[in-house]
Order: C-alpha cells, then sequence, then structure tokens
C-alpha cells in the first residue's frame, strides 16, 4: 500500500523519546529543498527490477576474495582483478554501466554497517568497508549522471546478519530501547552517505530491504515505527519504503523471500535468480543449484513473468562466493547480463510468455513409480533436508518409505514437469498409492490459493486428510487440488508434497491427472489424428457444393460457409470407410453469425455418391438461442439441444456413431464442452438420435462439412477412433488463444481514438498501426481475467487515415527486443 509521506507515522503512537545514538556518519541529512527537487521516484504501477549489490572485495588487502588459509574464498570470478576494490570509483562505474545493460532499474548495496564498527574521529574513507565503500559508489554515479545517462538508482539492503554478528560481540533485542536504536543508526547511517538525488523511492519513499529477522534475539512491530519516526525526523519527513524477508513478524509496505537463486519466491517482491553454488564457503554442508548453461534462470524468469508482480528482486548481481552471480564474469563472461535484458524488456512490455511445451505437453496424467529406482513419467519425487525417504518393500511391492531427520516434520517432495502445466490456476487429481499399515495421517501441500498458507498459498493444505490403519493393504488415496499453480515455490523447487503425521508412511505410485483434458491424450489407441501444421494432403477429398470451402493453414482448418448448399471434407481412412467410428475435434466460431442459421461441423459415415451421412453442427438460433443440430446429408434432421458456446472460444466435440439394432437405442451421440484445460468432459451426452433400424445404417468417410451461415468455423485438431486402425499415442495439441477482435470504444480531439480488443485472458497481444499498410508501430497489451485489453492512439487525429490490426504473440524474442517475436495475425 503506497502511502504519502508522513501517512502512516499518523496512525502511530509516538515512541517514547530514545536515549541518544551517535551523530550521523555521511552528510546527507536534513534535506532542504533543493535536495527534494533533485529527486525522482517510481510511482507504485511501475515495473522495477532491483538486485543486491555486493561491495565488500577488495583486491589490494585481499578482503572477501581469499580465506584464511589462504584459498581462493570465491566459486565464480570477476573477469579482472585489476581494481576490484570497494575503493575504486571506476570499478563501481563499470558495475553501474554494467546494470545498465541487464535493465536493472535499482541496485541494493548490501551494507554490513553497524553501530559499534564505526571508528571515532575517522573520516569516512578510513571506516570499515561498509561505510567507506559507499561515497566512490555515488562519484561513480554522479559521473555517469553528468555523461547524460540514467544509472540505477541506490537503494538499501539492510544485512540484518549484523544484529547478531557485530563488533560489539552481542545480539541485539529489537525489542528494547537500546535495540531499536542500533536498528535506526544503522538505516540511518546508510541514507546519510547517498545523496536524496541518488535514492531509489517508489511513491518518495526510500527502499529499505531487511534481511532475515532471524539474527536478532527478538523483534516486534516496536522497531519499524521507531524507524519511520526517526527517518522522518532526520531526512525531511520522508517515510521509507520497507520490504520485509518473509520472516519478519511485522506489518512493512511489501514482502520478499530470500532465496529466489535457488527457485522462483513471489509473497509480493518477486525473487529469482541464475543458480546457487556455495562450493568455496568453508564450513558448509553442499548446495549446488546448477546453472544449466541459462536454462534455469530463463525457466525462473518464464515463470515469474505468468504472474508478475510489479518488483522483481535478481538474486545476485555480484555475489561470487555463493555462485549466485549475473555480473560479468570469468565463467559465463556477459551471458547472464544479456539474458537477464532480454527477459527485463519482457517484464516491462507487459509480455506474459505462453506455456513451453514439451513432453508432457499433451499428456492427460503424469506419475512416478517409487522404489530403489524411480521410474519417472513427467513426475519427479526428490529428496530434500525436511523431506528423505529410503527404498522398502511393502506387500510383495517395492516402495519408498519415510525417513526420520534433524527437522521436524516428514515429507515427501514432488515436482511435475513444465510441460505439463498447462494454465495459471490448475485443477488436477492427485492419487497416491500407500501402504496402510501404522497410525496417523498424510495429506498433500501444495502450491495453491490459501493467502494463510506460508509463503503466500505455496503450502496449501489439501481438503482431503488420510487416516492410516491396519489393513496391511495397498490403497490408493485421491487428492482434488483446486487452483493448483506449481510455480516450484516449495523447498527445492518443488511443486507439492506430502506431509506425514506418522511415524512412517510407504509409498509406491503417485500419479496427477488433469481433468480438462479428453481421456485418450498420451494413450494408445487405433486411431489416425491431424494437427492441420500441413496444407491438405491427396487423403481428404472435398465433396458437394462447389467452391474451396476448406484451407488448411498455420495449424487451422479453416472451413468457410458454404450459401449454395452443404460441402463436406472427408479423410479416406480407411479405404473402405467405417460404420462404427468416433471423432473428437476441437472447434471454435470465428465470429458471432449475423443472422440464425447452422453453421459447419464435423461429419460421420459420409457416403459421398449416395449424399448420405451425418453431421452435428453448431447452431445460432434466432433468439439468440445457441446450440447443436444433428442432421442428416440428405436433408433429414435429428435431435437438437442447446449449448450457450461463445464466438472466438475453443470447444472440443465428440461424436460417435455406432448403429445399435434395437429401437430406442442411440446410434449417433454428441457431446460438446469448453476446451479450456479446467473443464472435464461431462459424463451424459448433450444430443443422440436414434436413426436405425428405422432407416438403413449409414456406412461412409468421417470429416467436416460446411454450414449456410456466417462465420466461418476453425479447426485445429481431428481424432478418428475405429477398429482396425493402426495404433498410435494420442496427442493432443496445446491451447490456441483466440483471435483478436478489435473494437472502437472512444473518440476525441484531444484524447485520440480508444480500441478495446477482445481475446483470450491474461494472453499478449500486439496492436499495430499504420498510415499506409506498410510501415507499422507495435504496442504490447495483455488481457485482463475477462479477455479485455484497451489501447489509446493519441496520434490518431493528426493523421487523415490510420490502420490497425491485432496480433497474438505466440513466442518469446529470441533477442532483447520484442520485435523478434514470432507472431499469427488476426
Amino acid at each position: 500500500m503506497a502511502l504519502a509521506p508522513g501517512g502512516l507515522r499518523a496512525r502511530i503512537r509516538p515512541l517514547a523519546p530514545a536515549a541518544p545514538i551517535n551523530p550521523p556518519l555521511g552528510p546527507y541529512v536534513n534535506p532542504g529543498p533543493d535536495d527534494f527537487a533533485a529527486a525522482t521516484s517510481f510511482s507504485a504501477r511501475d515495473r522495477v527490477v532491483l538486485t543486491s549489490y555486493f561491495y565488500w572485495y577488495d583486491v589490494y588487502s585481499g578482503a572477501h576474495l581469499t580465506n584464511a588459509d589462504g584459498s581462493d574464498a570465491l566459486t565464480d570470478h570477476p573477469p579482472t582483478l585489476t581494481g576490484f576494490s570497494y575503493k575504486s570509483t571506476a570499478w563501481h562505474r563499470q558495475q553501474l554501466l554494467d546494470m545498465m545493460a541487464a535493465g536493472i532499474d535499482v541496485l541494493l548495496p548490501v551494507y554490513w554497517g553497524e553501530p559499534s564498527q564505526r571508528l571515532p574521529g575517522v573520516p569516512v574513507a578510513g571506516q570499515p568497508w561498509s561505510f567507506a565503500g559507499l561515497p566512490p559508489l555515488v562519484t561513480a554515479r554522479a559521473e555517469l549522471l553528468a555523461q547524460g545517462m540514467q544509472p540505477p538508482r541506490i537503494g538499501m539492503f539492510y544485512d540484518t546478519s549484523t544484529l547478531e554478528h557485530n563488533a560489539a560481540g552481542r545480539r541485539i533485542d529489537l525489542t528494547t530501547d537500546y535495540g531499536r536504536r542500533w536498528f535506526y543508526e544503522s538505516i540511518r547511517d546508510f541514507f546519510s552517505l547517498i545523496p536524496l538525488r541518488d535514492w531509489a523511492m517508489i511513491e518518495d519513499r526510500p527502499i529499505v530491504f531487511l534481511y532475515a529477522a532471524g539474527f536478532a534475539a527478538a523483534h516486534d512491530q516496536t522497531c519499524i515505527d521507531y524507524v519511520r519516526q526517526e527517518f522522518a525526523r532526520d531526512f525531511g519527513g520522508r517515510d521509507p519504503y520497507i520490504v520485509r524477508e518473509i520472516s519478519w513478524n511485522v506489518r512493512a509496505d511489501n514482502t520478499y523471500a530470500w532465496g529466489g537463486a535457488i527457485s522462483l519466491k513471489n509473497p509480493g517482491v518477486g525473487a529469482l535468480g541464475p543458480g546457487y553454488d556455495h562450493s568455496a564457503v568453508p564450513g558448509r554442508e553442499p548446495l549446488v543449484v546448477p546453472r544449466e548453461n541459462g536454462a534455469f534462470f530463463e525457466r525462473n524468469w518464464i515463470r515469474f513473468l505468468r504472474r508478475p508482480s510489479n518488483l522483481v528482486h535478481i538474486e545476485t548481481w555480484n555475489e561470487y562466493h555463493e555462485g549466485t552471480d549475473i555480473a560479468a564474469s570469468r565463467e559465463y563472461g556477459r551471458q547472464y547480463i544479456e539474458l537477464n535484458r532480454k527477459f527485463v524488456d519482457l517484464f516491462k512490455a507487459g509480455i506474459k510468455p505462453p506455456r513451453p511445451t514439451g513432453p508432457f505437453s499433451e499428456a492427460r496424467s503424469v506419475d512416478v513409480q517409487l522404489g530403489p529406482t524411480n521410474d519417472v513419467r513427467g513426475l519427479t519425487q526428490f529428496e530434500f533436508a525436511d523431506g528423505a525417504t529410503r527404498p522398502a518393500e511393502a506387500g510383495g511391492s517395492p516402495c519408498r518409505e519415510t525417513a526420520p531427520t534433524v527437522h521436524a516434520g516428514r515429507y515427501v517432495y514432488f515436482q511435475i514437469d513444465d510441460s505439463f502445466k498447462w494454465t495459471d490456476d490448475m485443477l488436477v487429481d492427485v492419487e497416491v498409492e500407500y501402504f496402510d499399515a501404522g497410525t496417523g495421517t498424510f495429506r498433500l501441500e501444495y502450491d495453491g490459493p490459501d493467502p494463510n498458507a506460508p509463503f503466500n498459498g505455496a503450502y496449501t493444505a489439501s481438503r482431503t486428510q488420510v487416516t492410516l490403519g491396519q489393513s496391511g493393504q495397498w490403497k490408493t488415496a485421491k487428492f482434488r487440488l483446486l487452483e493448483a499453480r506449481f510455480l516450484n515455490s516449495q523447498n527445492g523447487g518443488a511443486d507439492f508434497r506430502i506431509a506425514v503425521q506418522a511415524p512412517s508412511l510407504k509409498v509406491r505410485r503417485v500419479t496427477v491427472s488433469r481433468l480438462g483434458v479428453p481421456a485418450e491424450a498420451g494413450q494408445q489407441r487405433p486411431a489416425w489424428q491431424q494437427d492441420f501444421g500441413e496444407p491438405l494432403d491427396s487423403v481428404w477429398a472435398r465433396a458437394g457444393a462447389s467452391g474451396d470451402f476448406f484451407r488448411a493453414t498455420d495449424g487451422l482448418l479453416r472451413v468457410e460457409p458454404s450459401p449454395t448448399g452443404t460441402a463436406w471434407l472427408t479423410a479416406a481412412v480407411p479405404a473402405g470407410g467405417l460404420l462404427e467410428a468416433e471423432v473428437l475435434a476441437r472447434l471454435r466460431m470465428v465470429a458471432p453469425p449475423d443472422t440464425a442459421g447452422s453453421l459447419g461441423g464435423v461429419a460421420l459415415g459420409v457416403n459421398g455418391a449416395a449424399g448420405t451421412g451425418f453431421v452435428c453442427r453448431f447452431r445460432s438460433g434466432a433468439a439468440g438461442q445457441r446450440g447443436v443440430e444433428l442432421v442428416g446429408l440428405d436433408g433429414t434432421t435429428g435431435p437438437a439441444a442447446t449449448f450457450a458456446w461463445q464466438p472466438n472460444t475453443w470447444y472440443w466435440l465428440r461424436l460417435r456413431h455406432e448403429p445399435r439394432p434395437l429401437s430406442g437405442g442411440a446410434d449417433l451421440l454428441a457431446r460438446l464442452w469448453p476446451a479450456d484445460g479446467e473443464t472435464p468432459e461431462p459424463a451424459a451426452w448433450l444430443a443422440w438420435w436414434d436413426y436405425y433400424p428405422a432407416t438403413p445404417a449409414r456406412h461412409g468417410f468421417a470429416g467436416l462439412a460446411t454450414g449456410p451461415a456466417s462465420p466461418a468455423v476453425e479447426c485445429d485438431y481431428w481424432l478418428l477412433h475405429a477398429a482396425g486402425l493402426p495404433e498410435i499415442t494420442v496427442r493432443l495439441p496445446a491451447a490456441k488463444p483466440a483471435r483478436p477482435q478489435l473494437e472502437p470504444v472512444g473518440w476525441s480531439v484531444a484524447t485520440g481514438l480508444t480500441l478495446r480488443l477482445h481475446g483470450t485472458a491474461d494472453t499478449s497481444y500486439a496492436i499495430d498501426r499504420s498510415a499506409d499498410l506498410t510501415h507499422w508501430d507495435e504496442q504490447v497489451v495483455v488481457t485482463d481475467a475477462a479477455g479485455h485489453a484497451t489501447f489509446v492512439d493519441p496520434t490518431a487525429p493528426q493523421t487523415p487515415h490510420r490502420f490497425y490490426r491485432g496480433r497474438v504473440l505466440v513466442a518469446l524474442p529470441r533477442a532483447p527486443s520484442a520485435k523478434s517475436q514470432t507472431e499469427r495475425s488476426a
């Protein structure tokens, strides 16, 4: 929540006067009007990229470069050690230039300054590095400003480890008057060394990041209130914008979680990094998160862009000890500077990347068979500090069982392949095969919607809890997870875990199934499938009314209306035709029909020579009623059903032909449901027709047919099931966003033209404008939850005419500029 300067203080009871503290170390206190006039600020709506800046290195003394035994203290290394020092203005200047190249808006010097470190009567340049390193940074930024550049602004990263590790040798209690003074003096001294012109601010409030709370002996809200009160007194009424690490049990302006270099975190401020490796740090347990040649960093940026916050913290700029650096290095060159800039440009443009594709994009389920060696199919079980397991056997089956650890909880951690994650909020069933023995309970904890669960819902508890019994048998527990996000937000990058409240639990298989995908996805079936990625080949034959009503381009088969009569496109598979068959197709109507009538649809049992067969067609009624109808190609009419389908929206249509010899049995059946990845296929048929044996059974081919009414129908997938066809693995396509529709909604000479784009919710589109249909300017927009976005062209009144077009952005840029995106025009 953004507040005007002094707004929060007005609601805080003033604290009792504190004992005097040391005078400010730097000169920039009690600022005047000229100081405020030179300052700039981000708004609360701006998208801001921050990074923690470790400036403690000094090649001349070896500080933070070598260990006590003389060994190398760094995992990664700067490109050169020449001038590599916090004392060097030139070194700071190069870091600022590189941050500009990387798209960094705010650098957060990692500040270890604390009251007991200060050397009385010694100038700042002779003080310990936390103090002495800031004036050269300020000088470096002033040089760049003088050259007309806009280097990153400076906020504070308060490394609160000094609350425990300090020159005074005491652990600070922030609930005491002494502790509050210590806490504030550290913050005050930092800002006293930074001119207001250089401050990074949000709504005119200087940014302060607090590291973990656990270093303090105790803390409460009074330490934050005291900082606000005293800061305003020393800095012209300014109220700091305090970002707490999630471990602080206080009210602040925003929240982040340390550890983004290991896995993406976003409790309010996003945190991400390139990987982690502290193997060079003495006395630590090994922990390595591989960089994967940049793939790990890219993957976490993409996950963040799927659900961004306005602030993102890159962890870190140059912490070479722990291998979390994205600065230039001997090991990686400028690779991560360039990668970061690429994704910062996407972030600033508001682009939401498409879902990644991979081996499980089209699968209905992923699973893992647990044992001495796990059999992994899109679902990985892994070990973690509080999630240890060991091989076991129960009831004649190999499995794994939970193992005791030094931690309180017992968990089994799982990670889902990214290609299986088809939407932001998923509806899934998780089945756990467990051995029913012993006492206790277990449930799932998943990255879900409960705002009161730890880490902003990362450990949302399942509604179902299972109680262990004494049956001594293998059982299956089913958990339905609502609004599952699966952003790898749990320990080790897990998407969910089994939380065990029992001495032990044996598990042999875990399966995750999505409910909004047809059951045959990823299965072996006798079938023939088409995704229309290539032009129609000789297998497809056209018949009926003359004209070219069927065109396959760019992964879509477009079925145009046929005003002169029915036309159909059939596939000669198998060559002799079929009696019993089933088609699953994904279709959408391109635009609302102008008048009532029948549209295109799916055909079965088509005999072109005899003019017989059936079509399940979409229909728009005169009174706005929409639905489907079953009709014969010979003019016979079957049942119709109401279904409120929407234009420009994908639907699954299943049509089954199975002639039954007894009257009263359904011979032709149709089912329709949204292809949104969430809606399960309904159990009931929407429409059915008993035509046999009253009339002869139809034998023929399957395909698609036109209707006489506008608009066109698009199909991007078509699957034929029939006995005798070769066995294939059914591959369903990834969801495609709706084609954009542009609607003018406002015009004035003062503001120009306002357009509204209609499309798929939370999807990136481009709106292009041109005066000559040759040169186009692009603006990227992202639709809201209703699928709408607004575009304003204030230059429209300045030209006699202007053209506009909308495009779906379907891929990530390969270079820093969003101009390189591949696209599909509408």
